[in-house]
């Protein structure tokens, strides 16, 4: 509820000033959080998300790795990442936990029933997916194993790999029953994801989504995967001018039209609802 001492089916929002200033005296002496106009937007918007299931509860990762990417990411030749003092050489595990909770939330709707990923440095967001759902994780090595004696087999060309390389899956652990997440820690031009996608096929098995760490908003990997139709789901959203980094906020590209003209269109009811006649300047709203 917006007002947390509000009656069990109204809430009572102050509009006048004398009675902001009373809300808020009482909200401190009570160590409460006083709700004003921000707040009620940020409220209206949650409800909103709750309705069309976009609601998102864990968002720690997307904090944490925003974070350590404007504070230590550096840029390399071809605008490639170098993001290895926290993702991919040394790595912080509680950041990426977080990282792995937030993409299982985002991606749980699809019921997959494992994870698929490549090694080596996918292999760590796709544990921890894989951990969240309490799926089994699978990851495609790059030579074949003396082990292995029949397996999927693919190659991909990656933007930072001067030769094509291959990738195997044994055919023991990708079967037609499954419902498969590609988890990767990044997504640029989606060769790999696509490399991916390409073994699930081999086995009939049905791909329902993708992850990932980093997505770089100037590269075509989006684009590049679109014809699978499978959602995709990114932790932080990334682009390079000029030498820096920039995160970019995802909110605006990921929301629907029709969510954020419902929000607008809420907020202006209640800035332009009269308040009722035995109110005294008080709008009573139902929660």
């Amino acid at each position: 509820m917006p007002v947390a001492f509000a009656a069990q089916e109204h809430a009572t929002i102050a509009q006048t000033s004398a009675h902001n200033a009373l809300f808020v005296k009482v909200s401190e002496a009570l160590g409460l959080e006083f709700v004003g106009n921000a707040a009620f937007d940020e409220f209206y918007e949650m409800q909103v998300q709750e309705r069309h299931g976009t609601r998102r509860k864990k968002t720690a990762g997307q904090t944490l790795l925003k974070e350590r990417l404007l504070r230590e990411a550096t840029v390399l030749d071809a605008d490639i990442l170098k993001v290895s003092s926290f993702v991919n050489h040394m790595v912080d595990v509680e950041m990426m936990e977080a990282c792995g909770e937030e993409l299982a939330e985002r991606l749980e709707k699809q019921q997959p029933t494992k994870v698929l990923t490549v090694e080596a440095t996918g292999l760590l967001p796709a544990m921890f997916v894989a951990k969240a759902l309490s799926l089994p994780c699978v990851f495609a090595r790059k030579q074949r194993q003396i082990s292995i004696s029949d397996s999927y087999q693919t190659s991909y060309k990656s933007t930072v790999a001067s030769t094509p390389q291959d990738l195997y899956v044994s055919t023991e652990y990708l079967n037609p029953s499954d419902r498969v997440l590609i988890i990767d820690d990044f997504l640029a031009g989606g060769r790999t994801a696509d490399a991916l996608v390409r073994l699930c096929k081999m086995a009939n098995a049905n791909v329902v989504g993708g992850g990932f760490l980093i997505e770089k908003a100037a590269d075509a990997g989006r684009a590049f995967l679109s014809g699978y139709q499978i959602p995709l789901e990114s932790i932080a959203l990334v682009e390079v001018k000029d030498g820096t980094i920039h995160v970019i906020e995802q909110d605006s590209r990921e929301a629907p039209a029709q969510l954020q003209s419902e929000v607008a269109a809420v907020a202006r009811n209640f800035d332009d609802s009269p308040p009722d006649d035995d109110d005294d300047g008080l709008v009573r709203l139902s929660v």
